[in-house]
């Protein structure tokens, strides 16, 4: 089990903007994780009090950028840094990340792997319920 700041180490986010707490699973394919940062006050997304469903993306990303650190580290490399170049087929079943009592669970799964690029699609759910869900596009650029 990884520490919120082991977790951090492996992503190229730093201090609050570090959304992810808790890794569930991972595997050579997907991971999932789980995290409360979306209810916290401290959250740099908020704005006016509130974290708007357009944050899921953020999530999902955070959650990509994990999985490609946790490859690199398995690998004996350094994580990579990427740039998110594209979102496709992004749903929200709601308006709001932060009106929940319950951890928020994030899935990403790996679509396609070129070189520095990859596709992965991901989910997001309060309760088993579903929150949002998408594809990304991601270009490496750097290591972290």
């Amino acid at each position: 089990m990884l520490t919120p700041q082991e977790i951090c180490q492996l992503m190229p986010h730093e201090g609050a903007m570090c959304l992810i707490e808790t890794l569930l699973h991972w595997d050579e394919e997907h991971l999932v994780c789980s995290t409360g940062t979306h209810v916290s006050i401290e959250n740099p997304l908020r704005h006016h009090d509130r974290l708007s469903i357009i944050h899921a993306a953020e999530y999902g990303a955070q959650v990509m950028a994990l999985h490609g650190g946790l490859l690199a580290k398995q690998s004996g490399k350094s994580p990579v840094a990427g740039f998110l170049v594209s979102l496709r087929g992004v749903k929200f079943y709601r308006q709001r990340l932060d009106d929940t009592e319950f951890p928020l669970q994030i899935t990403a799964r790996k679509l396609l792997a070129d070189g520095g690029n990859l596709l992965y699609a991901f989910d997001l759910t309060l309760n088993h319920i579903p929150v949002a869900e998408g594809s990304a596009a991601v270009m490496a650029h750097r290591e972290i």
